[in-house]
């Protein structure tokens, strides 16, 4: 049994050390702290394709600085909704059944429609009378994502929407499933640059970029936080970041990672 004298000095020491402590304070905006804020690097933008992350509630609590916040944070027609089943999600369903929306699912499938190669004449054609290219994209782990689609009755009746990448993904502090995957940020910035091509949007300056510059810059500051055991950030290698070609990759066939149409 603790005595009095024991117990007052302890609590003396924890408001001393209180005292000293500096409470980091973080911003609204890209969800980094102050001190090291990625604001600075954003250059937002504006699109013609309404994109809508929905957020897995685990990427929502445990990847404060993942690439859909950044998305958001630089693409000014966006929106996050955090959530798994969005079956019955009044905002899901309000623009999925908005007449002058056209919603489809950026995931892969059997039935995709290829935005690199196939003819995109229903996109143009849908573009020409109106109504506005709306893209759902599922923001979690591949498995997360996988559950999330077979989940949501609503977003998995959609069409959907596929690309063919012609680079791995750069972010090289997360092992990728398959050579094909990519980060959501890297995603849309595909997507977008893909869209210019094809004549679905018109984006003078390639300001989709921005996206990749930020991405890159996050990438390099987490690497240097792993590096450096000063840092309060610093991770040991077992459970930090590691090389890509030090990590031997768990294989994973399509079918875990994609649900087929």
């Amino acid at each position: 049994m603790m005595d009095k004298t024991t117990y007052l000095q302890r609590k003396q020491q924890a408001e001393a050390e209180r005292a000293v402590f500096k409470k980091e304070t973080t911003c609204l905006t890209c969800r980094w702290i102050r001190e090291n804020c990625l604001c600075h690097l954003m250059k937002p933008f504006d699109t013609e394709t309404r994109f809508v992350i929905l957020m897995h509630p685990m990427e929502a609590k445990k990847e404060k600085l993942g690439t859909g916040r950044i998305v958001h944070a630089i693409v000014q027609n966006s929106e996050i909704i955090v959530g798994i089943d969005f079956t019955e999600d009044r905002r899901v369903n309000a623009l999925i059944h908005d007449p002058e929306n056209f919603c489809m699912a950026l995931y892969p499938g059997a039935k995709s429609l290829n935005i690199s190669s196939d003819d995109v004449t229903p996109l143009r054609d849908s573009k020409k009378s109106g109504r506005r290219l709306v893209l759902f994209l599922l923001d979690g782990t591949w498995q997360c994502a996988k559950k999330m689609i077979k989940q949501s009755e609503n977003i998995r009746g959609l069409p959907r929407l596929s690309f063919s990448p012609q680079r791995e993904s750069v972010f090289t502090i997360k092992e990728q499933p398959a050579d094909f995957c990519l980060s959501t940020l890297e995603s849309i910035h595909y997507f977008l640059g893909e869209a210019d091509r094809r004549g679905l949007e018109s984006l003078p300056g390639q300001p989709q970029d921005n996206l990749m510059v930020v991405f890159k810059h996050m990438i390099d500051f987490m690497l240097a936080c792993a590096l450096d055991p000063n840092r309060s950030t610093y991770r040991l290698t077992k459970t930090g970041y590691s090389k890509k070609e030090d990590r031997t990759r768990r294989k994973q066939s399509m079918r875990s990672i994609v649900l087929l149409d």
